[in-house]
């Protein structure tokens, strides 16, 4: 999904007792701007991260799952025009791997050309209305055939957004569609398989023993 898997360091107690170092990475989340972790991407995302599991010492390496999206307020401020409706709901879906998202579309409504004799463009109530049912079937339908894993690819390629504007624009002329925020509402239990098949191409095993080692481990 990202390019740049380690983004960041962070400091962690030392392992004392029962009290182990990797237990205290759990938990975590870090917000990264998109652009840090895909330099071709849109810098205006931010993504959580939360970390499901943290290796053992020697590599030191955590592997983190997607916690949530947001969007940096100077663009959602740049969107925003007069005489024109913002069109916004939220709707809440299971993934096929069982993780319960909410999202939270945006769009604006849109002049319909040159033909155009108004200088502004309000939709009616109703029009709103069926906008808004429209967002929420098409995520419904995108999000509940695929994993987390897809959803993921789908918010950064931005394909909700354009899936959304395709229907609006049937009932009424829309741009600048966007998916202001998401949230994890509920997370299934902890599975090692599903999280390491996002990372299947990162995880890195412990580092070898050298022949010079294993003489001497034979030795003593």
């Amino acid at each position: 999904m990202f390019q740049n898997r380690k983004f960041t360091k962070s400091p962690v107690n030392v392992s004392a007792g029962k009290k182990l170092s990797s237990d205290a990475m759990k938990g975590r989340v870090y917000e990264v701007n998109l652009g840090d972790l895909n330099s071709s991407m849109a810098p205006h995302k931010k993504i959580k991260l939360i970390v499901d599991d943290a290796t053992d010492a020697r590599s030191k390496l955590a592997l983190t799952n997607f916690y949530g999206m947001d969007t940096t307020k100077d663009h959602l401020c740049s969107l925003i025009r007069k005489w024109h409706t913002l069109i916004e709901t939220f709707v809440d879906v299971k993934t096929s791997d069982g993780f319960i998202l909410r999202f939270f579309p945006l769009a604006f409504t849109a002049s319909s050309g040159r033909k155009q004799l108004k200088a502004t463009t309000y939709a009616q109530r109703s029009q709103v209305k069926q906008i808004r049912k429209r967002m929420v079937d098409v995520i419904t339908r995108e999000v509940t055939k695929s994993t987390l894993k897809d959803v993921v690819v789908k918010l950064i390629n931005d394909k909700l957004p354009s899936e959304i504007t395709q229907e609006a624009k049937k009932i009424f002329p829309v741009h600048n569609c966007i998916i202001r925020k998401v949230k994890t509402v509920k997370r299934p239990r902890f599975d090692i398989s599903q999280l390491l098949s996002i990372h299947a191409d990162v995880v890195v095993a412990a580092p070898e023993t050298t022949t010079e080692e294993k003489k001497t481990e034979i030795k003593l």
